[in-house]
C-alpha cells in the first residue's frame, strides 16, 4: 500500500526529470523576462480575488 502510494507520488517527478524540464523552463525564464513579471501579477490578482471578493460571494 505504500509503496503504491509513493509510486503515485514519485512517478510524476520522474517522468518529468527524464525529460530535463528544469533546464527547458529555466532557459525559457531567462529569455522571457517578463514571464515573472506576469505570474507575479497573475498571483497577487488570485490572492486578491480570494481575499476580497470569495468571501462576499
Amino acid at each position: 500500500m505504500i509503496k503504491k502510494l509513493l509510486t503515485f507520488i514519485f512517478e510524476p517527478l520522474r517522468a518529468f526529470s527524464n525529460r530535463n524540464f528544469a533546464e527547458k523552463l529555466s532557459l525559457f525564464y531567462q529569455k522571457n523576462k517578463w514571464i515573472s513579471v506576469f505570474l507575479a501579477l497573475l498571483i497577487t490578482l488570485v490572492i486578491v480575488f480570494f481575499t476580497y471578493v470569495f468571501p462576499n460571494l
